[in-house]
């Protein structure tokens, strides 16, 4: 019974060790798969945002008002279209009209945070005037490029589209270029959290989290994704992002809890807990089964065949239960005193017939033999009777 218990929970815990790790990792893979489908909704949802500014950027500069406005910087269209809820509803924070000679005709900035007008750094400017020949020149009509943008050392990010401006059936010549943008800050990443209800932080590339981007833990359409486990609540996915010249300049992290890490945790403690109340429940039936039909049987044979050796009673005999190795000792044993039995009856009888000879050979002694010493001891007393009567004479 030892030996089956220590075998069972040496099984059991090779049986835990394997589950664990097939299932953790089973487990783990799904997380990676999940976090890297995280880290592509987030920058799904970045692209999504360069679409609809490109789009709604393409709207305003492909536009006659637009157009003529560049040109002759007519009042009316500032009273009727630079206004706070304009810019609200399309959901940018500036508008920068520059004509065909890179010169900026007219600004328009709103702080939707404050709900005010307010002013871009002068260090945008300087930005976009040095960046002339990739923002400001465009060598088609279709032309238009939108992404990230940091102008300044205080690494300020924006998102920027820049298109021809154009009349309303697209028809040129180029009049000039809009640019169109949103602020890239801490409420902007706050409403892609909201929006994929993941946890959005973006790192610059001097503050670079401590992860090893040599080996990718997989890939979305080409971009590698880095996922490391911060903690044993907090998962973290990593990807490169790049401005809207094409050059690194964020690493996007895309975090959540571990929710299937823990699930995965939960099915292996269930399993585990299964697994040992079913070898338990099996270890009582073993042990259930080995009582009833050997350990007591056992008991059973041990106590007759003391009886037997107690008492010195050959006559007894063994209680055969079953067609099984024990009842084919119990009858090896009842053959056994019935040999034994025979054995000692001959034995006996050969003792009575030995005895009986000897008083048998005690009797002849008897007659002959103290007959014989009798003649002698008188003989001898008749020789001694004749030498004294011989004297006499």
């Amino acid at each position: 019974m030892i030996v089956i218990c220590v075998g069972f929970s040496i099984l059991c815990f090779v049986l835990s060790i394997i589950l664990n790790n097939i299932i953790i990792g089973s487990y783990s893979d799904l997380e990676s798969k999940t976090v890297s489908d995280n880290v592509g909704r987030v920058l799904k949802q970045f692209d999504q945002e360069n679409k609809n500014l490109g789009a709604v950027a393409t709207d305003w500069s492909m536009w006659d008002d637009t157009y003529f406005f560049v040109e002759n910087k007519n009042e009316t269209f500032i009273q009727n279209n630079m206004l706070y809820d304009i810019f609200n509803g399309i959901k940018i924070n500036f508008m920068l009209f520059y004509n065909n000679s890179g010169a900026l005709v007219y600004s328009k900035v709103y702080d939707f945070q404050m709900k005010n007008e307010t002013i871009l750094p002068a260090t945008l400017y300087l930005y976009i005037s040095s960046k002339k020949e990739s923002l400001l020149t465009h060598k088609n009509l279709e032309s238009n490029q939108t992404g990230i943008i940091i102008y300044d050392t205080k690494k300020t990010p924006l998102i920027i589209s820049t298109t021809p401006i154009l009349r309303t059936n697209g028809d040129g010549p180029i009049h000039g270029s809009l640019i169109i943008g949103r602020f890239l800050d801490d409420t902007k990443v706050k409403s892609f959290e909201n929006i994929t209800h993941l946890t959005v932080i973006l790192h610059t590339i001097s503050n670079q989290p401590s992860v090893n981007f040599q080996h990718p833990s997989s890939y979305i359409e080409g971009k590698p994704i880095f996922i490391q486990p911060i903690n044993s609540t907090y998962v973290a996915g990593y990807a490169l992002m790049d401005d809207i010249f094409g050059n690194p300049i964020f690493f996007l992290e895309v975090g959540s809890n571990r929710d299937i890490y823990h699930q995965g945790l939960n099915v292996i403690q269930n399993l585990i807990i299964s697994l040992v109340i079913i070898v338990v429940m099996f270890l009582v039936f073993v042990i259930i089964i080995l009582d009833r039909f050997v350990t007591s049987r056992l008991t059973y044979l041990t106590k007759s065949v003391n009886d037997v050796k107690k008492y010195k009673d050959l006559s007894k005999r063994l209680q055969v239960k079953g067609n099984d190795e024990i009842a084919l000792l119990e009858k090896n044993i009842n053959d056994m005193l019935s040999s034994l039995q025979k054995t000692w009856a001959m034995k006996d009888s050969a003792e009575f017939s030995l005895q009986k000879k000897i008083d048998e050979l005690e009797r002849f002694k008897t007659i002959t033999v103290d007959r014989e010493l009798k003649m002698i001891e008188l003989k001898k007393q008749l020789g001694e009777l004749r030498v004294k009567s011989g004297e006499k004479t």
